[in-house]
């Protein structure tokens, strides 16, 4: 690859041994294929239909004919050989006992045996470069990135765009989409079953909160070291050395000694040193075969002008935030400034994990224009030509990339948007589709993904255009193959000590500690039961007994009063008013993440721990960890009870049964879910504390329910 830059809280005693134990090509570009004279015909299913996300035009008002500038990208979802059988296998990789418990697969043998064939990636390479469009694909084989101009995408997905007015919780936003009509289609039939990105609107956004006392600057590192007792696995060395952490990127960063991360140590009050390094990951193309291309120049530079090195952040200037939007960002490569959340990722995964390398996934278009605004010569950005996307609208193209690697043990996502808002987008009703597909490949290789699981509490989804309507979930916090993250209260002390008379409790908007209704701080962790994906055993058959998949697993600091300190733009301003306080569940995903990386340190090497069946990386847990802590949870002696929650924690867990997930809608409190002993839809098994968590997870092995081969 090219382009690289480079509780305790603290608890009453250490938990002891549990009571009881229960049971290749890194780069997406022009396909090449090895062999491209004797490539076989395709001669599997084929349609001149797919799934695209019409759902997201019910309700919208058709303007007229759009005209797009640059060019579109688009990811398709071929014809896979076996959807269901990845999604089984996944599973059955965090089954203690079954046969491919812990066994991890590299993403040439997802490719093989459940993505699409090479004949198949093979006829829809050869459909798309028949219309001048450019494509590439991953190892794994699961998606296809198109990318063409208006026209050529036009005539090879059958439709003409349009401009669609769609209603968002902050006003109305004109889009491009199929025009009304005959349905878009291919012309001839090919094995495609789904693609993304026909509607330019993406309701993903990131879950970053300010707090209403702008005055406060937060926790420091040592402050949430001794809170959640990541102290004493980082002061016995189990601190993520050998650890890969991803992050899959919103936005810009500044890595080494003027970076964010630097200033975040300089103002915690360690040393440089104490932290992780971050390293900047690109989502690039390379070269391709002639046999796919639609011309020679093409095959030199399969994206040209497309996805590229992102350009460098730079101080802040006029907001390439879309102030109308779910804060897309695009990238005037003279005005790229820093979004918060990405420097929010990197610190907290840097400095509750220092020995961790940390990846951060970018992925740059400079050729498309804001997908939120289909007309850039009218559209706020007031150019006629595309100002480029960065971030959180090519997180596909991440999350694929992080795939291809292979390279990162665990990952942290901080972005989502509800359940209903995308449907036909990511899955389909049985929960099935592109997004479901890329986290099981993440669990089958052995990669722990936390996600975060919302600030809107129990209403993620937008109904009608108001923010809080029906209750709904957020994806992808919701999908089985992931840990989902929500957030908590926790009144720390300046030593990391709980404040007299106080508790963690669940972030929500009329809790003691909790949200005020001011400045995008009315309500607070997410969490409720999925519409559309069944629970995993360690939810069903355990003592919760989910009919469908709850969400959150564990929960983090994310309350924004009680917030994390975090250092923004470090390389342009006075080293006086670039750090602040922040919050949201974007800070409880990292968190987690962190704290697990620590785990993985302590894991790497030690035979207990390590599974050697899996090469190099027996020490990964992936989707494991999340029937490991159910597990753990459930088997301490006093989770669930009352006692529990009034004493707080000598456990892995620490049992959260005070506050709720209600929201404050203008002064209206909108009813969630209350937190309670035991297992609850705030902060799920509770808050996990670092040292704790290792003893548990290595009792765990050591007991049986893991069989070490």
């Amino acid at each position: 690859m090219t382009g690289m830059i480079v509780k305790t809280v603290l608890a009453a005693a250490v938990i002891g041994a549990l009571v009881a134990c229960q049971g290749g090509s890194a780069l997406p570009g022009t396909h090449t294929s090895s062999n491209p004279s004797g490539v076989q015909p395709y001669k599997g299913p084929s349609s001149l239909t797919f799934t695209w996300s019409s759902p997201m035009l019910e309700g919208a008002t058709y303007m007229g004919p759009a005209t797009i500038p640059g060019k579109i990208l688009l990811n398709v979802q071929p014809q896979l050989q076996n959807e269901e059988g990845l999604l089984e296998y996944a599973t059955s990789t965090a089954t203690p006992d079954a046969p491919n418990y812990r066994r991890w697969l590299t993403p040439e043998e997802i490719g093989e045996r459940y993505g699409a064939s090479q004949s198949a990636i093979d006829a829809d390479m050869k459909y798309f470069a028949s219309y001048g469009l450019s494509a590439g694909t991953w190892p794994q084989h699961l998606m296809i990135a198109v990318m063409g101009s208006q026209s050529e995408m036009e005539n090879a997905f059958g439709t003409k765009f349009g401009v669609w007015q769609i209603a968002t919780p902050t006003g109305p936003v004109e889009v491009y989409g199929p025009e009304p009509g005959e349905p878009p289609h291919f012309m001839s039939a090919i094995p495609v079953m789904a693609v993304m990105g026909l509607v330019g609107f993406h309701p993903q956004h990131t879950y970053i909160e300010r707090p209403a006392d702008t005055q406060g600057y937060g926790y420091t590192a040592p402050i949430i070291r001794n809170g959640f007792d990541y102290i004493g696995p980082i002061n016995a060395g189990d601190n993520g050395s050998g650890i890969n952490v991803g992050i899959i990127g919103t936005g810009p960063i500044v890595t080494g000694s003027d970076g964010d991360v630097a200033g975040y140590a300089q103002v915690s009050g360690i040393s440089s040193t104490d932290v992780g390094t971050v390293v900047l990951k690109d989502v690039e193309p390379q070269t391709g075969d002639s046999a796919f291309c639609p011309n020679d120049s093409d095959c030199e530079d399969p994206y040209p002008a497309g996805l590229q090195t992102p350009p460098p952040a730079t101080a802040p200037c006029s907001s390439t935030v879309n102030p109308d939007g779910p804060g897309i960002v695009t990238t005037d490569p003279a005005c790229n400034e820093e979004d918060g959340e990405a420097q929010l990722d990197t610190e907290m995964t840097a400095g509750m994990a220092p020995g961790a390398a940390i990846d951060f996934y970018l992925a740059y278009n400079a050729e498309d224009c804001a997908p939120q605004y289909f007309d850039c010569a009218s559209g706020w950005a007031g150019k006629s030509t595309p100002v480029g996307i960065e971030g959180i609208y090519l997180v596909d193209d991440e999350v694929q990339q992080a795939i291809a690697d292979d390279l990162v043990d665990v990952l942290s996502l901080s972005y989502g948007a509800g359940e209903q808002e995308e449907l036909n987008f990511y899955f389909n009703s049985s929960g099935e589709g592109p997004g479901p597909d890329e986290f099981a490949a993440l669990a089958s290789e052995g990669v722990t993904v936390f996600v975060a699981s919302g600030d809107n509490g129990a209403y993620e989804c937008d109904s009608d255009g108001e923010e809080y309507g029906e209750k709904c979930v957020s994806y992808p916090a919701s999908d089985p193959s992931v840990i989902g993250v929500g957030g908590v209260n926790a009144p720390f002390t300046s030593s990391g000590q709980l404040q007299p008379g106080t508790q963690v409790t669940a972030w929500a908007s009329n809790t003691t500690y909790g949200g005020d209704g001011y400045d995008d701080n009315s309500s607070g962790t997410g969490g409720g039961i999925s519409l559309y994906f069944s629970p995993q055993a360690w939810q069903s058959a355990s003592a919760i007994g989910a009919k469908k998949r709850e969400v959150p697993d564990i929960a983090l600091l994310a309350d924004p009063n009680t917030g994390p300190m975090i250092v923004e733009d470090w390389a342009f301003l006075s080293h006086s008013e670039d750090y602040f306080e922040i919050g949201g569940t974007s800070a409880a995903a990292p968190l987690s993440a962190a704290m697990f990386a620590d785990s993985l340190s302590a894991c790497k090497g030690n035979t207990t721990c390590s599974h050697t069946t899996s090469g190099s990386h027996g020490y990964r847990w992936g989707l494991a960890a999340a029937s490991a802590f159910y597990s753990v949870a459930e088997s301490e002696a006093n989770f669930g009870k009352q006692a529990e929650c009034a004493g707080g924690s000598s456990g892995a867990f620490y049992d959260v049964c005070a506050g709720e997930n209600d929201t404050n809608s203008g002064g209206a409190i909108q009813p969630g879910y209350p937190a309670a002993p035991g297992y609850d839809m705030d902060t799920g098994l509770g808050v996990p504390f670092g040292g704790f968590l290792i003893d548990a997870l290595f009792s765990y092995c050591a007991c049986g329910t893991e069989s070490i081969p």
